[in-house]
């Protein structure tokens, strides 16, 4: 057979080619993309089926193997058939059992025994409130003795008293404690009532020239004036401190000086006090400050120039200029 005008027949041009080549392309291209997608699909599929299987694994894996066995126990049928060969009895199979389990009960039995028991002890703090009331006295040190805070040595210690040392007492506590005019508090096992005299020390011989002693210039007999009646106060005594400089900024003088609460008289005042504990003519100045209100303070040049009654009372009166 002849073809003849194959060329004219079909009318084939360069577009028609180029048009049947791209149709040819795009089929090729859906055909291997339905193969690709197949094939991810499958894959899927597998994936998803793998996943399936190992969720059911692992629940088989978390059954407990006991529960899934109804009737008889095979392995309890082994040891009945073993028990019957060797000719020992069911009866014989559970005593052992229970001797075993008697045991172990036994053995947990000693191990909770032999446990080591801790018991703990709380403690208890315990209060104590001490209580005061007024005591005047003029007592003495027995030895040497601390001057404390407190009414209790777990307070600080103030200073040491020596032997023989006088001291002020204006109140004493409930647990065996003098409370002093300054306010500390001192132990009332180390102190007596009566004075102690204690020996003089010797006297170093001197090295160098001793000063002439100069003599306390006797005070100034102050103006009478009108006294006005204040009230009746306790009278103490106290040593100089400080190099004699008083809280006025004047200087202590036995005779003159007495120190008083503020609320009672301000610096300056001059006061009579009613038969002069002193036995001087009854006129101070009130130049330092005390330790309560109601008393007033004497300045004295030594614990030896106190009155040997110690604390008194006496009247008091205020003085104008």
């Amino acid at each position: 057979m002849k073809f003849i005008g194959l060329e004219t027949g079909f009318n084939l041009t360069k577009d028609k080619v180029v048009a049947g080549m791209s149709v040819i392309s795009v089929v090729l291209l859906c055909t291997l993309s339905s193969v690709g997608i197949s094939a991810l699909l499958e894959a899927d599929q597998a994936a998803a089926r793998y996943r399936h299987e190992q969720e059911v694994s692992d629940i088989l894996d978390e059954t407990d193997p006991s529960e899934d066995t109804a009737g008889s126990d095979p392995s309890s049928s082994a040891s009945e058939d073993a028990a019957a060969s060797s000719g020992t009895s069911a009866s014989d199979n559970v005593s052992t059992s229970e001797s075993s389990t008697e045991s172990a009960a036994s053995s947990e039995t000693s191990e909770s025994t032999s446990e080591p028991t801790t018991t703990t002890t709380q403690a208890t703090t315990t209060t104590t409130t001490v209580g005061e009331s007024t005591y005047n006295a003029i007592v003495y040190a027995t030895g040497v003795v601390n001057l404390r805070t407190g009414p209790g040595t777990e307070y600080e210690t103030v200073r040491q008293l020596s032997r023989g040392d006088q001291i002020d007492v204006v109140a004493q506590t409930t647990n065996g404690w003098y409370k002093t005019i300054r306010g500390n508090y001192v132990s009332a096992q180390f102190t007596q009532s009566e004075p102690i005299n204690t020996p003089s020390p010797t006297p170093k011989p001197a090295t160098a020239t001793p000063k002439p002693a100069t003599a306390t210039p006797k005070p100034t007999p102050k103006p009478a004036g009108d006294k006005t009646l204040v009230g009746t106060f306790s009278v103490t005594f106290y040593i100089p401190v400080n190099g004699n400089r008083t809280a006025s900024g004047t200087t202590a003088t036995m005779g003159r000086t007495v120190a008083a609460n503020k609320g009672d008289f301000p610096f300056g005042t001059v006061i009579y006090v009613e038969n002069d504990p002193l036995g001087g003519d009854g006129y101070y100045t009130v130049e330092d400050r005390g330790v309560g209100t109601g008393v007033i303070d004497i300045f004295v040049d030594t614990m030896g120039d106190v009155p040997p009654y110690g604390v008194t009372t006496r009247k008091v009166y205020i003085v104008s200029q």
